[in-house]
């Protein structure tokens, strides 16, 4: 009798945690790892005879693990032991290669790399709770970035201007003395970029400025992008390189946003780094703004956007800056002069760009990775006289991403590209000229941009 008495609690109790599991509320949104977790699947005939349904039950169980938060935080904990400790609190820790997608809230519809884009792998250096990649570029690429550059500026000479701004890594900034080396290899890399271009293409000194403000935080010690106040010295670049006059900062309006855990952070999982989390102050210049998002393919069915996303914090804290990345952005401004530019980018670019409204009417924000558009039906289509090139030096450091940016010239069959003969050059193939139609359009915007003023 006590047998069947100890079969019947053991039961109850098995049966009463398996409920107490499934009626637990469940997370849709881990803010943590920057993904959505998996939700209870549903159950049909085919899914079950297949095995996804098991499958998919067994990524719900992972995900909804009770206190499943607090055993992550003890994984990082124990994670924090690995690595080559050297001195000075400095640890190396080693980046796998993984891709994680993360909706953004903000745009449900949109669902993007929110992470560390580029996917870096390789040896990172933590220093005292900040977190740098141990790389300096990479100056022999710095020929394929700009030969790209220098198709558009040849190809758009006269109607619209070209220029570069291709950002540093945090390495370059590194505040200890032994780690120099890596501020030389950043320097060499963007100036092997600028002896690439051709006169028709403009560099806008990036690294130059920034390093005048060595002293100053320019980039967020738990994530992989510039803070705003790099983008603002990098933004004083382009305005030195475009012939603008940059605005100054007591010109702008200050906010601070705390506790930014980034990127970097999502890598390591390291304590030290976790118990130094990121502020943020950015600056908002003094002018009316109002923005649209696309999608992939065309511009129809906008959403409303913003060009600061005040509601972004945690670990989306980035967002603030165009309320994260999109294919196409189109920002229109109440600055009346009548100039327009295009801006490619990276999601480096995104606290960047938010700076150029106090200079253009309109602004086209397109990302690389993610959007079909035709950058030159863009151009034409909009009388667009600068097109800028603001990138992450991964960007420009990678050839898929450099075709990428080629891409979009002929990016819906509207232009074409003429094949290499050369097999061993992979940056051989030339943007040809428009078709006939597209000429006809850039004719008839030419007499409108002879008055620009530079």
């Amino acid at each position: 009798m006590a047998n069947k008495l100890n079969t019947l609690l053991f039961s109850i109790s098995l049966l009463g945690a398996a409920l107490f599991y499934f009626i637990l509320p469940k997370e849709k949104i881990s803010v943590e790892e920057k993904r959505k977790l998996a939700v209870i699947p549903k159950l049909t005939f085919d899914s079950y005879l297949n095995g996804n349904w098991s499958d998919s039950m067994d990524h719900f169980v992972d995900d909804q693990f009770p206190f499943r938060t607090t055993f992550i935080e003890m994984a990082d904990v124990f994670h924090s032991l690995k690595g080559i400790k050297l001195v000075h609190q400095e640890k190396i820790f080693v980046a796998k290669k993984k891709d994680e997608k993360f909706e953004d809230t903000a745009h449900a519809k949109i669902n993007y790399l929110q992470n560390f884009q580029e996917d870096y792998s390789g040896s990172l250096l933590i220093i005292d709770g900040s977190v740098y990649p141990m790389s300096g570029g990479i100056p022999s690429m710095a020929a394929s970035y700009s030969a790209m550059v220098n198709e558009y500026a040849s190809m758009l000479k006269g109607k619209t201007r070209v220029l570069s701004a291709v950002a540093p890594l945090s390495s370059a900034f590194i505040p200890v003395l032994k780690y120099r080396k890596y501020n030389s290899k950043n320097k060499e890399t963007l100036t092997a970029i600028k002896n690439s271009l051709n006169n028709d293409a403009i560099f806008c000194d990036v690294f130059n400025e920034l390093d005048k403000h060595a002293n100053e935080k320019l980039f967020f010690s738990t994530d992989h992008h510039w803070n705003a106040k790099g983008a603002y010295y990098a933004y004083v670049a382009f305005c030195n390189g475009a012939g603008f006059e940059a605005k100054t900062l007591n010109k702008m309006s200050r906010r601070v946003k705390y506790n930014f855990l980034g990127s970097l952070y999502q890598k390591t999982r390291d304590v030290s780094v976790k118990a130094n989390p990121d502020s943020m102050e950015y600056f908002i210049p003094w002018v009316t703004t109002t923005a649209e998002r696309y999608g992939e393919n065309n511009m129809n069915n906008p959403i409303k956007s913003e060009v600061f996303s005040h509601t972004s914090s945690g670990g989306n804290t980035y967002l603030t800056f165009l309320g994260g990345d999109a294919p196409l952005i189109k920002i229109t401004t109440s600055v009346k002069n009548g100039k327009k530019a295009v801006v490619i980018k990276n999601s480096m670019g995104n606290a960047f760009s938010v700076y150029l409204i106090s200079h253009y009417e309109e602004i086209y924000v397109l990302d690389f990775r993610y959007s079909n558009h035709n950058l030159i039906s863009i151009i034409n289509n909009n009388g667009i006289d600068d097109l800028i090139f603001a990138i992450g030096m991964y960007g420009a450091m990678s050839q898929s991403t450099i075709n990428m940016m080629r891409d979009l010239a002929t990016n819906n069959g509207v232009a074409k590209t003429i094949p290499s003969s050369d097999k061993n050059n992979p940056i051989k193939p030339k943007i040809i000229i428009l078709q006939q139609e597209e000429q006809d359009t850039v004719k008839s915007k030419e007499s409108s941009l002879e008055n620009y003023k530079k």
